[in-house]
């Protein structure tokens, strides 16, 4: 047994934390439209930048409407779109032409992959129908090729999932030999895709991809329709299916998937729904293989009564005990909320949610912040079969919560794309080291916040914030506030690459156009140059001007190094230019 395993086993006899319920209330009285009836795809993420978790939902699975969180939290106002065609059933959401405002990408049965822009203002949206036949299932928001835009990842249930690439204003063809072409390793037409999410599993600072197959029909467990798939990234965009040899093959008919650290030791686990075999609990080895821990999970009777009934799984921490939860949708039977007890066991939560009169579960579900008190909420659907709307109206749940502490985290990428899609947060404190990552599209036509929240428990502090961006750039902030909202921008902290030898400030930051130098003796002369990430110069040394201003209008969007230098002195400056 390698070391990291003896210490896990050591940490297996630690007590098990207290049991502490997690109960949910009904408060669609608060919403404008409280009769809206989704399919499965729900989403939820900040669509106007104003900081605060919105509502998007397709009524009937066709017409767009979105709740904006008011100020305040808890109070809603509406946009709506109307019809967007018919039976969608994937949704992701994500910022694709970078004007400070998130647009939302659908799709379904064979009525193809559909791309809704917000305005230069969010005040309203337009609608492009992308090239290429396909039958949806799930579909993401994902940086393929890491070079600072937000591509397009849709699953096909019928063929070779879809690959669209970005020209960087929000433009998408079809590239999946640029990008990645998600082929079956064991030959196949291909088909069966149903759930997709983009992670970093084996922590080497890239985004693979999982994908749970699925093709109703094929008992078979060995044919490639329905044998999951994992895609390696190498590091330079090149994705090598490595599912078997990681065990991340079930060989079920699985319907989605999603990754956490439940046993915060930095490394992400998996949870794969199946309809024919048994749900699986995969414990990350940290060598880039999984394990199977159903059986001492603590729940595996109820995972293996679950049968064909399982359509999401989401994965966060509902009562902030510093443990990542489970919550289970299903289309038949019940869904499940499963308490984390900090040793790699759960135990079911009773009745979190009071149903309203007429469904028996919820089937579809996506969580965020929706009235800013640092809990995650549910957004709850009662779909009919796997997709369709029923008669029952979707459910706003707020959680109750308790008296643990939080923290809630918003990215802006300036090299890496703008949501910050693939970046992975750490918060250091004393807990050890909790670890997120920012997704656009998970589980099964889910499409949670794109807010990064951690529990903190009893804890009143935080040592370290930690954003590792998928450009390679990394943020920290010492010492940060608690239970609050922090909005951390790429590049905005201070390294060890800036220094100060004057009494010089530099203001705003970031900026779009000017910057201003405020120094104590305003009669002194000051030169500078402007260089970017790379260390080249974009504006070679000049001395300042009377105004005391540095035009920067001619660079693109980025990080840049000011140096001042003042009677043999100098300053290093980093800037970040929206």
């Amino acid at each position: 047994m390698n070391l990291k395993k003896l210490l896990l086993t050591a940490i297996m006899v630690l007590p098990v934390i207290a049991f502490s319920q997690v109960t949910f209330t009904n408060s669609n009285s608060l919403l404008v439209n409280s009769s809206l009836t989704s399919g499965v795809a729900i989403g939820v993420s900040d669509m106007n930048g104003d900081g605060l978790d919105d509502i998007v939902r397709l009524h009937d699975a066709s017409s767009l409407q979105i709740e904006y969180q008011t100020a305040g939290g808890g109070n809603f106002t509406q946009y709506n779109y109307g019809s967007t065609g018919s039976s969608h059933w994937g949704l992701a959401i994500a910022d694709v032409d970078k004007n400070g405002f998130n647009d939302v990408v659908i799709g379904g049965y064979n009525n193809g992959v559909r791309v809704l822009k917000a305005s230069s203002n969010g005040a309203t949206y337009s609608s492009t129908t992308l090239n290429g036949t396909i039958f949806l299932q799930n579909v993401n928001f994902a940086d393929m090729d890491n070079n600072g835009t937000i591509d397009i990842f849709a699953c096909h249930d019928n063929g070779t999932s879809l690959a669209y690439n970005n020209d960087g204003s929000g433009n998408y063809t079809i590239d999946n030999a640029g990008l990645i072409n998600a082929v079956s390793t064991v030959p196949s037409d291909n088909s069966g895709n149903y759930g997709s999410i983009w992670t970093d599993y084996d922590n080497d600072g890239d985004q693979d991809l999982y994908i749970s197959k699925c093709r109703l029909g094929v008992t078979n467990a060995n044919d490639g329709r329905r044998i999951n798939l994992l895609f390696q990234n190498d590091g330079n965009g090149n994705y090598t299916d490595v599912a078997v040899a990681a065990g991340l093959v079930p060989y079920g008919q699985s319907w989605s998937a999603n990754f956490e650290d439940i046993d915060n030791d930095g490394d992400l686990d998996c949870i794969v729904i199946n309809h024919d075999i048994n749900s699986v609990i995969y414990e990350n080895n940290g060598n880039g293989t999984f394990s199977d821990i159903t059986a001492s999970s603590g729940i595996s009777s109820i995972l293996s009564g679950m049968g064909s009934g399982g359509i999401q799984i989401i994965m966060e921490d509902f009562d902030n005990d510093t443990f990542i939860d489970l919550f289970v949708t299903a289309r038949s039977g019940s869904h499940h909320m499963f308490k984390n007890n900090g040793n790699k066991t759960f135990t079911e939560m009773p009745s979190p949610f009071t149903l309203p009169t007429g469904p028996s579960r919820i089937q579809s579900a996506a969580v965020g912040d929706l009235n800013n008190d640092g809990f995650m909420d549910v957004v709850a659907g009662f779909a009919n079969g796997y997709n369709g709307p029923s008669n029952y109206p979707d459910v706003l749940y707020f959680n109750d919560g308790n008296s643990n502490n939080w923290s809630e985290i918003r990215l802006r990428g300036n090299t890496s794309n703008i949501n910050g899609i693939g970046a992975r947060i750490e918060l250091y404190g004393s807990w050890g080291k909790q670890i997120r990552e920012v997704r656009s599209g998970e589980s099964y036509g889910t499409m949670n916040s794109l807010l990064t929240h951690f529990g903190l428990g009893s804890a009143t502090s935080i040592t370290k914030i930690k954003v590792l961006w998928p450009s390679g750039e990394e943020d920290e902030i010492l010492n940060p506030a608690i239970n609050t909202s922090i909005e951390i921008i790429e590049g905005s902290t201070l390294t060890a690459d800036e220094y100060t030898d004057l009494s010089i400030s530099i203001y705003p930051n970031p900026t779009s156009n000017y910057v201003t130098v405020s120094t104590p003796n305003n009669n002194s002369s000051i030169a500078y140059s402007v260089y970017d990430i790379s260390g080249k110069a974009v504006i070679t040394q000049q001395d300042l001007n009377t105004s005391k201003q540095i035009d920067l209008k001619s660079l693109t969007s980025g990080i840049y190094f000011i140096h001042l230098e003042e009677d043999g002195k100098t300053q290093i400056q980093r800037i970040v230019k929206s």
